[in-house]
């Protein structure tokens, strides 16, 4: 495979906040176990079955591009990618893409597509499919994750029927991200996509149906290119909204891996006999403050709540130890995080009174956005408790995950605070570019500075590990230093199986691959 490319360690986040928002309020960030990694082995490989799965949320067949966390386990069985990103490497391997070249100083892409690709409905993937994909990620009324980064696609070039060009407006050495959240469509039958009677896609099963609220069903699709290595008949989403109710499925046995219940409930069944614990994805998890509000239009104040909260308590009382108390939201692989900087707002309460002190702030009472979440609900509370213990009080405005999108995407939060949560699961290039809180233009928190502005030009263009290095440096030091957006932990998606399913995976964002997945009894 030819390949010129940055050493790119990181990853997600979606572009739309709406998606991001989805995929993470359950979703999460890099803390202990590498993506897709699983806590106990299981038994041997046996073909056919049906895998029953459950998860809180219903898909969304219409948002394929979105990111969205109800086709969390749907989207990546049905449809395949260009390309997917190593979770231990960091480096990108072909999926319907042979083989690519990306220019020394990343203004351009040459694709070659695999020539034994075919939809489920028969017809072969060609180029143009490529190019009606990509067309719809760049239109920001398609909202999706990494619309950003496609909009710097200047040019497609169709040069056959399996070979096409891309050039970019910039040096875009974060293409990879883009194409790890652009699973590619059929334009005829695209349409029909959201209604879900229809979905037609290249990957290992097919869509069979969909009762919204109730499941979906997909079977193996026999034609696949490697359909040797599908080992299950089918596969059953079964949509269970009650987190709780999950876990009495997985223990009752009528389901055999489950997605979207708290924490420490799927931590807890994970510790117990014939059941494992799966990590995948990634998210930070900010208290993001509105500079232009007061009283956190002083950065003292800012630097003070920083001070004041006591991550490692959110880390064993909410998470329970599955996650990593950091002031970064990158992963720790990734080029340019540091340690030190990681480590800048350790829990320091009179600190925390003495700088507000200095700004004049006393008795301060301010509203906090946060998701209606047991995990959200859970970390406010001891956010809450910390700030009262030096003098500020912070109330809580809790939202549905919808209500919370909509805020999002209209920049408009309503309050000074935001607890947040987005995945952090692609490189900082992409980061500084789609995080809501974090892009130069348009900024959540109406951060409105030059010199911010460069530094996120400088990430999200360095080519070089070395420039990387440089860039990332910088811009943590902006961000520490201007405290309005610091991460207060990193933490894995956590999901729970029964000892009997195997080969259970994850994509770089914390999709789940099932499509090797067995059943061992």
């Amino acid at each position: 495979m030819s390949l010129t490319k940055p050493v790119r360690p990181r990853r997600l986040l979606a572009g739309a906040a709406a998606g991001a928002a989805l995929l993470t309020s359950t979703a999460c960030s890099a803390a202990t176990q590498p993506a897709g990694a699983n806590s106990e082995t299981t038994g041997p490989v046996r073909d056919g079955g049906t895998l029953v799965v459950a998860q809180t949320s219903d898909v969304d067949p219409g948002s394929f591009l979105k990111t969205s966390f109800g086709n969390l386990l749907s989207e990546y069985q049905v449809l395949e990618t260009l390309t997917a990103i190593s979770t231990k490497t960091g480096q990108p391997s072909g999926v319907l893409a042979k083989s690519w070249k990306l220019a020394p100083d990343a203004r351009s892409i040459d694709i070659t597509l695999r020539d034994d690709v075919t939809f489920h409905s028969g017809r072969q993937l060609t180029a143009s499919d490529v190019e009606f994909t990509l067309k719809k990620v760049q239109d920001p009324a398609t909202g999706a994750a990494n619309q950003p980064i496609a909009s710097q696609v200047k040019s497609i070039r169709v040069e056959g029927d399996h070979e096409l060009a891309l050039t970019f407006s910039k040096p875009t050495p974060n293409i990879f991200d883009l194409f790890e959240t652009m699973p590619i469509l059929n334009p005829t039958a695209y349409g029909d996509y959201a209604a879900g009677k229809v979905v037609d896609g290249t990957g290992r099963f097919v869509w069979k149906s969909w009762t919204p609220g109730g499941k979906v069903e997909l079977a193996k699709y026999a034609k696949y290119r490697d359909a040797k290595n599908t080992h299950l008949d089918k596969i059953q989403i079964n949509i269970i909204n009650d987190p709780t109710a999950i876990v009495s499925a997985i223990r009752s046995g009528r389901v055999q891996y489950g997605v979207g219940m708290p924490a420490l409930d799927a931590r807890s069944l994970s510790q117990q006999d014939g059941y494992a614990l799966v990590t995948s994805g990634g998210s930070a998890i900010p208290l993001a403050l509105d500079v232009t509000k007061a009283p956190f239009d002083n950065k003292t104040v800012r630097q003070a709540v920083q001070y004041a909260i006591d991550r490692d308590r959110i880390v064993s009382q909410v998470e329970g130890g599955q996650a990593a108390a950091t002031d970064l939201p990158w992963r720790t692989s990734t080029v340019g995080y540091d340690a030190t900087q990681a480590k800048h707002y350790t829990y320091q309460p009179d600190k925390a009174k003495q700088l507000l002190a200095r700004a004049g702030v006393s008795g301060a009472s301010f509203d906090v956005v946060t998701l209606n979440t047991p995990e959200a609900t859970g970390i406010f509370q001891i956010v809450k408790n910390n700030l009262a213990a030096v003098g500020l009080t912070a109330k809580p405005v809790l939202l549905t995950a919808t209500e919370y999108d909509e805020r999002i995407a209209k920049r408009n939060i309503g309050t000074p605070a935001v607890l947040m949560m987005n995945s952090n699961a692609l490189s900082p290039a992409t980061q500084v570019v789609s995080r809501p809180e974090f892009v130069a233009d348009d900024n959540l928190l109406k951060l409105k500075d030059p010199k911010y502005t460069k530094l996120v030009e400088q990430v999200a263009t360095a080519t070089s590990t070395d420039a990387q290095k440089t860039a990332v440096l910088a811009y943590n030091e902006y961000v520490l230093d201007q405290a309005f957006a610091v991460p207060l932990i990193t933490r894995p998606t956590m999901t729970v199986r029964s000892t009997a399913v195997g080969g259970i995976k994850a994509t770089r964002t914390g999709f789940l691959d099932l499509g090797t997945a067995w059943l061992s009894k």
